[in-house]
């Protein structure tokens, strides 16, 4: 039995869930390959919210294995509102690229210094320009469009509900960039913190309260201290002179390929970016419906991209022999479903 700790109402809860076997992930190909960087499943399981921690996380496949019967509980839905931040006017996105010429990060037609959103030519800046676009192989349905079935304080099904917009503002890659923070080889939070804030103070990048800081590192970096054998990526927040600003620790995931990919073959030729679009959007989703942790959760502290971790409906055979289930202007991306909050609720990837 592994205790579960997760805020309702700005107060930690605690409550029990079962070790459960499920499949990884409903569909997935047998991994019939050897992975030196194999995720370690022994190691102890912590919650979606954990322990002493603002961090709200995405375990690895295994950890779901071994751990997460996804929960219906909550309202009719299987999820609730529990008072707390939503985006509600939409949702922005600044990248920050942070490597060195020792950690690089490895994405094809990176961008160099800074610039705006249209000017980054890597796939995850196709990927987030396109995001709003996202339409479903099963039924031509938007994909972000199902955050519109939620809503902020003092509103109902029917009012308040979350625009279903999102924004690719900006990008920095920082490599090169006289007096940047460098990551070292395992960032801590303060560190990302300590990013953003020069950043924003040395006019790299804006602050903005409805905007998600998604910070990218190399191969090699274990962001946070605990990718791979907790997680593949996570959300959460930090303070400067002008408010609150939420940002997602995004490792490379590609060098976990059993725990934090799909396993799947890629529907684009950079399969690393392909990779890493999933668990962007993981946190994107989160970020929108509960970026403080006291918003939507369900009975069990699950948030909505949570209840539907690693599973991705119905999928199709991208131009390149890939797999896909999201497309977008000429582009096929594969990312798990999300959590519609309505009816009976459901995974979907559209609405």
């Amino acid at each position: 039995m592994t205790s579960r700790f997760f805020p309702a109402h700005g107060r930690r809860v605690v409550g029990i869930l079962s070790a459960l076997t499920l499949a990884a992930c409903a569909g997935a190909p047998t991994d019939a390959t050897t992975n030196s960087n194999r995720i370690d499943v022994t190691a102890p399981s912590l919650s979606v919210h954990e322990l002493n921690s603002d961090r709200h996380v995405f375990h690895t496949r295994e950890w779901f294995a071994q751990n997460a019967a996804r929960p219906h509980g909550g309202s009719n839905t299987g999820i609730s509102y529990h008072g707390g931040s939503v985006l509600q006017s939409g949702t922005k996105v600044v990248a920050i690229y942070w490597g060195t010429s020792g950690a690089p990060v490895g994405y094809a037609n990176l961008p160099s210094g800074t610039g705006p959103g249209s000017a980054d030519g890597t796939l995850i800046g196709a990927f987030l320009r396109n995001y709003s676009s996202l339409t479903d192989a099963a039924a031509n349905k938007n994909y972000f469009n199902i955050n519109h079935t939620y809503w902020g304080p003092g509103g109902s099904s029917t009012t308040n509900l979350i625009v279903p917009t999102v924004t690719y503002t900006s990008y920095w890659n920082t490599n090169g960039d006289a007096g940047a923070p460098t990551p070292s080889s395992s960032p801590t939070d303060n560190a990302m913190i300590a990013l953003v804030n020069w950043g924003i103070a040395n006019g790299r990048i804006a602050y903005d309260p409805a905007t998600v800081y998604a910070i990218f590192t190399g191969s090699g970096v274990n962001l946070g201290g605990g990718f791979g054998t907790q997680y593949c990526a996570y959300h959460t927040h930090g303070t400067n002179a002008a408010g609150t600003f939420y940002y997602a620790a995004m490792p490379y995931n590609q060098q976990y390929v059993s725990g934090c990919t799909s396993r799947f073959a890629s529907p684009n030729a950079d399969v690393a970016a392909n990779s890493e679009v999933n668990t962007l959007a993981h946190e994107i989703e989160e970020t929108t419906t509960d970026n403080m942790g006291n918003a939507w959760f369900d009975s069990r502290g699950y948030e909505n991209a949570d209840k539907c971790a690693w599973t991705w409906g119905t999928t199709a055979t991208s131009p390149n022999g890939g797999v896909y289930n999201q497309k977008a202007n000429g582009l096929y991306f594969l990312v798990q479903q999300n959590w519609v909050n309505a009816g009976r609720g459901g995974c979907a990837t559209g609405y």
